[in-house]
């Protein structure tokens, strides 16, 4: 091997230097003093496990991006790629009959495949929590509040917090062939109403359906556009996902209130969201620097039924703005 092919390293890793270290372990400090202090013990998942822990819940984008390889015992294996699922198979089998409900933390890398020349990274440095055994709105805010406080904690003032609801467009996606469903995703994710227009006259849809979609990019704002909404919903899950969002938002602060901005268009992430759904943006960071939301039926697939909520933060962009 030549030395200029040893004095690099692979696409999408990287050197981490005292200053970067350092920055790093105050992310995770001031983490772990706000979770341990709320009863969150943390856990270390295995750096790999078998590849099914990932691909049975979390959907075929994680899937597709998993840094697979055969051990010596001729099993798949894969590297860890996202906690919450590694989590939820721990709960579901370690810790199933713990008492609930199960506070648990973790730091730590996670691994996912990159196109080179792409310039995003395969090891991510990540932090985060989950809530398991407990299916109310009080843990949701439960969850907001400790981002919220991690942000202060860390003097990293210009941020909100964009929050969804899965339900709230889940049904009205249900009724679309998978082909058109993408497409209308993507649309929803770009905030095209020109594409999402178009979509509702090439299909047939329930009765108020097509103005949902229509409306749906600018179902965004405070806790006002909430009621707007409600008005229309067009099924049960629908206007359940507005009363949730409506008693999430009574059980905030004032001041957490204005860190919250509500969007119903909020639906990017991983598949085994199943109800609120959120997005942490700074000011001047061009990408989310953390996400989070409730999976109820995730600990299923490992076996164990128990309502979950949870986040994960990029300890990667929170040293760069520490910085």
């Amino acid at each position: 091997m030549s030395i200029d092919k040893i004095s690099r390293i692979p696409p999408g890793s990287q050197d981490l230097l005292a200053g970067d270290v350092r920055r790093r372990r105050q992310a995770q400090g001031a983490w772990f003093a706000l979770a341990e202090a709320r009863g969150y013990e943390e856990v270390i998942p295995p750096t790999f496990e078998y590849e099914e822990v990932f691909t049975l819940g979390a959907g075929p984008d994680l899937a597709s991006r998993l840094l697979r390889f055969v051990d010596q015992d001729g099993r798949l294996v894969a590297l860890r790629a996202d906690f919450t699922s590694s989590i939820a198979r721990m709960a579901a089998t370690k810790l199933a009959t713990n008492p609930l409900p199960l506070r648990l933390s973790y730091a730590g890398k996670v691994y996912r495949q990159t196109y080179e020349g792409g310039g995003e990274r395969r090891e991510l440095f990540q932090l985060g929590a989950e809530m398991i055994g407990d299916d109310s709105a009080k843990a949701d805010v439960e969850v907001l509040r400790l981002v919220i406080e991690t942000f202060r904690a860390l003097k990293i003032d210009d941020f909100q917090i964009n929050l969804g609801e899965i339900r709230y467009i889940q049904p009205l996606l249900s009724e679309l062939t998978p082909e058109l469903a993408e497409a209308a995703r993507e649309a929803i994710d770009r905030r095209d109403r020109a594409t999402l227009n178009a979509l509702t006259r090439q299909i047939e849809l329930p009765v108020g359906a097509a103005e949902v979609l229509r409306q749906l990019p600018e179902l965004i704002g405070r806790s006002e556009i909430l009621t707007r909404a409600a008005t229309l919903a067009i099924s049960n899950d629908a206007r359940a996902a507005i009363t949730r969002l409506q008693e999430i938002d009574a059980l905030l602060t004032a001041e957490e209130r204005g860190r919250i901005v509500y969007d119903l268009a909020e639906i990017r992430g991983l598949g085994y969201y199943t109800g609120m759904r959120f997005e942490v943006f700074v000011s001047g960071v061009g990408r989310s620097v953390g996400s989070g939301g409730r999976y109820d039926q995730l600990l299923k697939l490992y076996g164990l039924d128990r309502p979950a909520v949870g986040v994960a933060l990029e300890t990667d962009i929170l040293a760069e703005l520490l910085a």
